[in-house]
């Protein structure tokens, strides 16, 4: 149903099937494809699907299937551990002013972050930003 062809992937698998076709023809002998590589390969399964693009980048699926599992636990973890502490004023959940020198940071699993400084007595709809930067993919 969904299944995805090659005139279907992204412009940007074609990019990086060329760097995979450089790098095999003048690679030392026997020598790892380079992490960058695989970064990117690992990237366009997460967005593609691992068998589309291993078939496309013509690499291994489980090598593949490996690293985009591993990338997955490792930014479970980092997601896991980045919504751990919330520090919040009763003011702020209540949409009044924030006190004098108050941040707001968020992070997702990607490493994206936000950052907000507040000045004393800045009005800030917490739940909205929160709500916006959870969103913004959607």
């Amino acid at each position: 149903m969904g299944r995805k062809t090659r005139s279907t992937l992204p412009a940007r698998v074609k990019v990086v099937r060329d760097q995979v076709a450089l790098w095999r023809r003048t690679r030392e002998k026997r020598s790892p494809m380079p992490a960058e590589l695989w970064a990117e390969a690992v990237a366009l399964a997460r967005s593609e699907g691992t068998s589309p693009i291993a078939r496309a980048l013509r690499v291994d699926f489980q090598s593949l299937a490996r690293r985009v599992a591993e990338a997955r636990s490792g930014q479970d973890g980092a997601a896991a551990h980045a919504g751990a502490f919330v520090e919040l004023s009763g003011a702020q959940l209540l949409g009044g002013a924030a006190p004098a020198g108050s941040v707001v940071e968020m992070s997702d699993g990607d490493g994206l972050r936000l950052t907000i400084r507040l000045g004393g007595g800045t009005p800030l709809d917490i739940a909205g930003v929160v709500h916006g930067f959870c969103r913004r993919r959607a």
